[in-house]
């Protein structure tokens, strides 16, 4: 059965020609080989495909793609009537801290590259369960409706730029009001920079942990 939806259509996307898709490497099948670069792309669960990463650097560059839905338009069938409707959120690069939080120090390794891939996408919904006060829906579907952004992250360094000039020490609650993140998302952002050795603690305030860059 031929492979569908976002993952299918992003490979698609990404292909350039010369390129040898879904070939074998040491027994694992990589989603684009480019010479001596794989290209692997992973939607989400990172978890996921972590030891297969670790197996492939060892004698391949490869490069993590992940996209992140800038924007969202929601299907779904409501009294039997198809409706689409666009998502009020907007999706930022900085998310891709929720997947590599699983993985933190992978971009320490110089064979490691990670490319986000700001999309808009379709995502078909259908019920879960129903209560009396709401209903809640479970993703079955996600296709591509254009690329509108990339950002490449080659080595550790290449990751401050998602950092905002914080005028020194700072807590992961500054972050957050700073960058107008989610609490959570920051959290798992300096979590991960400081996994790299781009930021250190240098104290705390309130109970709340102190970072900076490194020099």
């Amino acid at each position: 059965m031929p492979e569908r939806g976002l993952h299918a259509e992003l490979k698609e996307w990404l292909r350039e020609p010369g390129d040898l898709v879904e070939g074998t490497v040491w027994g694992y099948r990589a989603d684009i080989i480019r010479g001596d670069l794989l290209i692997e792309i992973q939607t989400g669960n990172f978890p996921q495909i972590r030891a297969k990463l670790a197996k492939l650097l060892k004698g391949y560059r490869v490069r993590l793609v992940h996209p992140v839905p800038e924007r969202r338009w929601i299907i779904r069938d409501v009294d039997g009537k198809r409706r689409r409707r666009v998502s009020p959120r907007v999706g930022r690069v900085e998310e891709v801290f929720n997947e590599l939080v699983y993985c933190p120090t992978l971009p320490l390794d110089p064979n490691f590259s990670l490319e986000v891939l700001m999309v808009h996408a379709e995502e078909a919904q259908a019920v879960r369960w129903r209560g009396k006060r709401r209903t809640r829906y479970t993703v079955t579907e996600r296709h591509l409706v254009e690329v509108v952004g990339r950002e490449v992250f080659e080595k550790p360094a290449d990751y401050l730029r998602l950092l905002p000039e914080m005028n020194g020490a700072f807590t992961a609650r500054q972050l957050s009001k700073s960058s107008k993140l989610r609490i959570t998302l920051a959290r798992r952002m300096v979590y991960c920079l400081a996994k790299m050795g781009l930021i250190e603690e240098v104290g705390s305030v309130a109970r709340a942990k102190l970072y900076r860059v490194k020099a």
